[in-house]
Formats: structure tokens, C-alpha cells, sequence
């Protein structure tokens, strides 16, 4: 069982960190396929120079993805991916990208750019009859914090995912807010393993812009429509860049 790397620009490591992202990198490999046991907890704690309670707390925490489950009589078995939680596909790109076929990864990367696409768009959607007359100063400064890191990927898309999800407080849809919340970690990992230096449109401020517009002055279909062109936009440029297209 390998330990994988952190970057330097990471938080310090936890001793259950390491050890949640070792096995978590092991299951997402095929060292433990669906189905199969894991080892015992103290064999484990040999393996990966643990403790047994910190090898508890990660095991607890693979469980809360949804990747692993305590069975009474086999222990914890690793279980099928169809079960597995969204917050495990940036583990599975960064530690499995290499064995799987390019187009099935090429169909994976495509599946996830329409996913966003269509969550961030229907959310707009369904609050945009409150958004009339609203105050989106916030969201332009955000717009502009935006803007002023688009040669930082992972910066761009924390800005970026923060200015759709004040968009969507503004209107006081919480349930919108807290999807977003959930998928930000994902996102975030996303645009670090694969966006490498692809910068957002040049017309992406103008773009948003549009869509606050529109907003404001109670057109929420032509805000939809905007912000779906840019989204189809910018997610086919990244598509080519990445070399995903059909």
C-alpha cells in the first residue's frame, strides 16, 4: 500500500489524512475492489504505521463517501462504485486517470463540465422571479475578485463558484446554496487536476455582467439564456483544450 503524495502547497497532513487518502487511493486503484474486504484494523495499522483509532477515524470517513461499510461477520468491504459519493471523483481522476480509456475518460470529463452546467443554470433559473430589483453589488465585486485570478485555475473557480453562489443567496434559496457548497470541494479539485493553465474567456466579465442585468431588471429568461451560452462556451474551449471533444 503506497502512500500518495501531498503537494507542498497543501495544509499539513493529519496522521488520519494520510491514512484516509492512502486507502482511499487503493480502493479507487483496484488494490481492493468492489466487494472485496478490507484488511483487519490492526493489520492495517501495521501496513500503514497507524494507529488503530486513527485508522477508525479514516475508515469512518471513507464510510461517509460512501466508498466503504462495516458488515457484521466480513468486516468493512469496499462497496460498488454505482454507490460511491460525487466527493470521490477527484481521487478517482487523480489515482485511476491512467488506467482508463481515454474516451471513457474523455465522456467523464464531458458529463461533469454538463452536470455543472445544468445545476448552476437551473438554480438561476428557479430563483431568477426573485432576483428583480436586487442589489448585486456584491456579487460584481466577486465578479471582479473573479477576473483578477483567472490565470490561477483553482483560484478562478473558488471565486467563481462564490459569485454563482451569491446569485443564489441573494434570492434566499437555501437548498441551492447548500448543493453548491457540497460540489465546491469537487470542483475546486477538478479544476486543479485538469484545467491546468486554461484561462476563462475574455469575454466571461461582460458575460456575467449581462447575466446581473438581466436580473435586475426582472428578464430572467434572457439571464438563463445568457448564462447558458457562456457556461456551453467556456466548457467547449476546455473540452478542446483537454483534447474531450466527441
Amino acid at each position: 500500500m503506497n502512500q500518495p503524495a501531498r503537494s507542498s502547497t497543501d495544509s499539513p497532513a493529519t496522521a488520519a489524512d494520510n491514512v484516509f487518502e492512502a486507502i482511499l487511493a487503493d480502493i479507487v486503484r483496484g488494490v481492493y475492489p468492489s466487494k472485496s474486504r478490507l484488511p483487519a484494523e490492526r493489520e492495517l495499522a501495521r501496513l500503514l504505521g497507524a494507529s488503530r483509532p486513527t485508522i477508525r477515524e479514516a475508515l469512518s470517513r471513507l464510510g461517509e463517501w460512501c466508498l466503504v461499510e462495516a458488515r457484521r461477520g466480513s468486516g468493512v468491504v469496499v462497496r460498488e462504485q454505482r454507490d460511491w459519493s460525487i466527493d470521490v471523483l477527484p481521487a478517482f481522476l487523480r489515482y485511476a486517470g491512467a488506467a482508463i480509456p481515454p474516451a471513457h475518460l474523455a465522456r467523464m470529463i464531458r458529463d461533469l463540465l454538463a452536470l455543472r452546467r445544468g445545476i448552476t443554470v437551473d438554480c438561476v433559473a428557479l430563483v431568477a422571479d426573485r432576483l428583480a430589483g436586487a442589489d448585486f453589488g456584491p456579487s460584481r465585486a466577486a465578479l471582479r475578485m473573479a477576473w483578477e485570478r483567472r490565470d490561477d485555475p483553482a483560484g478562478f473557480t473558488e471565486a467563481d463558484l462564490a459569485l454563482m453562489r451569491g446569485v443564489i443567496e441573494l434570492a434566499d434559496f437555501m437548498p441551492g446554496v447548500w448543493l453548491l457548497n457540497r460540489m465546491k470541494g469537487v470542483y475546486l479539485e477538478i479544476a486543479r487536476a485538469l484545467s491546468g493553465g486554461i484561462a476563462p474567456p475574455p469575454d466571461y466579465p461582460l458575460a456575467l455582467e449581462r447575466v446581473f442585468e438581466s436580473l435586475e431588471d426582472g428578464r430572467g429568461n434572457d439571464a438563463v439564456r445568457i448564462l447558458r451560452d457562456y457556461l456551453e462556451y467556456h466548457d467547449q474551449r476546455m473540452l478542446t483544450a483537454l483534447g474531450a471533444n466527441p
